[in-house]
């Protein structure tokens, strides 16, 4: 690929995956799921502040807070885009609300994600985020 489509494609990417965020927290983890590599390296740190390694705990993951937590729209603001070869990094700010055990909390968030190409389609290897 060239590197113009490389970039145009992690970006089509990172919006399938806030897409997909918003699809958790309405109660559907299944988009999310299908956005992540299932390799044995993939990582998760989730605002929650745990380290997830590995395609299965991060699979928990997303599951449980499908299941417990609702909210939205999540939005992806100030995104800087670097596409290489074979990896690809997105960081910016996710801003919205959610609403956890009954209680609605604004959710303002630095956020890392890491790209790897995984036959020509760009696989969620890592997201990292912390609260502002």
């Amino acid at each position: 690929m060239q590197q113009l489509d490389l970039e145009n494609a992690l970006k089509e990417a990172t919006r399938g995956f806030y897409a997909a965020l918003n699809q958790v927290l309405a109660g559907d983890p299944e988009p999310m799921l299908a956005l992540w590599s299932h390799a044995d390296d993939v990582t998760y740190m989730s605002p929650l502040g745990e380290l997830l390694v590995g395609w299965a705990p991060i699979e928990r993951s997303w599951r449980g807070q499908a299941e417990q937590i609702r909210g939205g729209p999540m939005v992806a603001e100030d995104l800087h885009v670097i596409a290489g070869a074979g990896l690809g990094m997105v960081v910016g700010f996710e801003r919205g609300s959610v609403r956890i055990e009954g209680k609605e909390q604004w959710v303002d968030i630095r956020a890392t994600s890491v790209y790897r190409l995984e036959n020509a389609r760009w696989m969620m290897v890592a997201h990292h985020t912390d609260r502002l």
